[in-house]
């Protein structure tokens, strides 16, 4: 599941308190071939009811033909899997104490952690990585080719709105083919 991915390090979240807002994708998307890093290809296609046939492209990249149906179904998840990490995270104070409120724009090209006392832990700081992870991830599936997705992580501190740290995925060659 996601959610133990982008908790590095959590073991004891608190009891969620609310489940987080899930953006749905409204319409049904067309038909697409998906080219996607093999490091991003995650569970959401093992979890669909259909069988999908994937394309090895020899060079880092697989290739899925997804129905429309099938793909809004994967956004969906992904989607869902979002809100629900960021639900445990703001729940878990032990590894993420000062971390007041995550907040992604509608296509997950961007994360906003707004931090209580405007700083941020290991813990806290290592979250980049997973939310780059996820936001490619999710663009990709949404039609923007692999070398076009860009993901920003910003933190804030809470109290003042100032900009603490502003990075992007392109920060990292983690997504690019080999």
């Amino acid at each position: 599941m996601l959610c133990a991915f982008l908790c590095i390090g959590c073991s004891s979240a608190a009891p969620a308190s609310e489940p987080a807002e899930t953006a749905a994708v409204e319409e049904l998307r067309p038909d697409a071939d998906i080219t996607i890093p093999s490091v991003l290809v995650g569970d959401e296609l093992s979890e669909t009811e259909t069988d999908i046939a994937a394309t090895d492209n020899g060079d880092g990249t697989v290739t899925y033909s997804l129905d429309g149906e099938t793909l809004t179904g994967i956004l969906n998840q992904i989607a869902s899997d979002i809100a629900d990490s960021i639900q445990t995270i703001l729940n878990d104070n032990d590894y993420y104490p000062d971390i007041t409120a995550i907040t992604p724009n509608e296509d997950y090209t961007s994360f906003t952690i707004s931090l209580a006392d405007g700083q941020m832990n290991i813990y806290e700081s290592m979250l980049v990585m997973s939310f780059y992870t996820i936001g490619n991830r999710y663009q990709i599936y949404n039609g923007v080719p692999a070398d076009e997705a860009l993901t920003a992580v910003i933190y804030i501190n809470d109290s003042d709105g100032a900009i603490i740290s502003e990075t992007y995925s392109t920060s990292m060659d983690t997504f690019s083919s080999q």
